[in-house]
């Protein structure tokens, strides 16, 4: 009995998410990528660059976005719109065997205002990232919120 509870104890180590520091590795490179690609101001190159193929955006406010090609839209729009200037920020990292990531993030984009002007935007993320056939990791799920604004 003693044998099992030590195998179910190492088993339990082996599986759980390890905690990454923010200075390590593969989750830099994921989020630089991503703000890059988002920088291009080119949806179809921003979703090719940093999303998989079966990816899910779970925007705040608004349905669930499915797949690469409409992912690509709906930045597009975004872009189009004067959507600007993505900054990442990491809270943790979960490491999930060789291939997953979960992220817990924050954000920030410049975004457009009423007459012409721009005003910052931000708040928290989760993200899932796979690492692909290429050794690039590329979102898989993309889920999103905003910091209420200060009261008053």
């Amino acid at each position: 009995m003693r044998t099992v509870c030590r195998l179910a104890a190492a088993a339990a180590l082996l599986l759980a998410p390890v905690p990454v520091q923010a200075d390590d590795g593969p989750i830099v490179a994921a989020q630089a990528l991503w703000e890059q690609a988002f920088a291009t101001g080119d949806g179809a190159r921003a979703a090719e660059m940093a999303f998989t193929e079966d990816a899910r955006l779970l925007p705040d406010g608004a349905p669930i976005v499915e797949g690469r090609d409409a992912i690509a839209d709906y930045w597009q729009q975004a872009f189009d719109a004067g959507f600007r200037d993505l900054e990442l920020g990491l809270v943790a990292v979960d490491m999930v065997g060789d291939d997953t990531m979960i992220e817990t993030g924050t954000w920030s984009v410049t975004v457009p205002t009423e007459g012409g002007g721009a005003a910052t935007a931000g708040g928290k993320a989760l993200v899932v990232w796979k690492k692909q056939a290429d050794g690039v990791w590329r979102m898989a799920q993309d889920m999103w919120n905003m910091d209420a604004p200060p009261g008053p």
